[in-house]
């Protein structure tokens, strides 16, 4: 058995719907508040800042704001290509069968939670670092680790309902 391999993938592509369309305003208006905030924090940060912590917190790397900046696009973008990729659940890879329409219909909820959840992964790098910047405590460690761990959590937990639901 080969993970992350799907059999008989047929090509699904899911329709507009009231859950979908809620999900897209919520990330829409989550992303337009985030990046408000972001370049809040990046115009009250210095011109260097942390931007790298170790196991323990502490900072080990150094750049400019325009790194983190950078790196917020990037998974924002990410989070975007999430949202359109949940019209597409064909093209998700999961080390579960989808074989049925309720099944491609959970693929794409998951698609999209985990679309929200990149961009609270945004905030918490922008946190982590713009705002040690500024001189804000905050705990990079727990911060960023108990979001990656609510991501992976995301993953396997849809994927066991996504299973089940192909047994039914």
């Amino acid at each position: 058995m080969k993970l992350f391999k799907q059999k008989n993938n047929k090509k699904v592509k899911m329709g507009r719907t009231l859950e979908g369309t809620i999900f897209e305003v919520s990330f829409t208006v989550l992303a337009i508040l985030l990046w408000g905030f972001i370049s809040w924090l990046s115009g009250q940060a210095p011109s260097t800042i942390a931007i790298h912590f170790d196991l323990q917190g502490n900072p080990n790397g150094w750049g400019t704001p325009g790194h983190i900046l950078f790196a917020c696009g990037i998974t924002t973008i990410v989070g975007i290509a999430m949202m359109v990729f949940a019209y597409f659940p064909h093209m998700i890879n999961l080390p579960v069968e989808v074989r049925n329409f309720r099944q491609y219909t959970l693929v794409s909820r998951m698609t999209r939670i985990m679309a929200i959840e990149i961009l609270l992964l945004t905030l918490c790098m922008a946190l982590t670092t713009l705002g040690s910047g500024i001189g804000w405590n905050i705990p990079a460690k727990v911060l960023i680790l108990s979001t990656v761990g609510v991501i992976l959590a995301t993953t396997i937990i849809c994927c066991v309902f996504i299973h089940k639901a192909g047994a039914q």
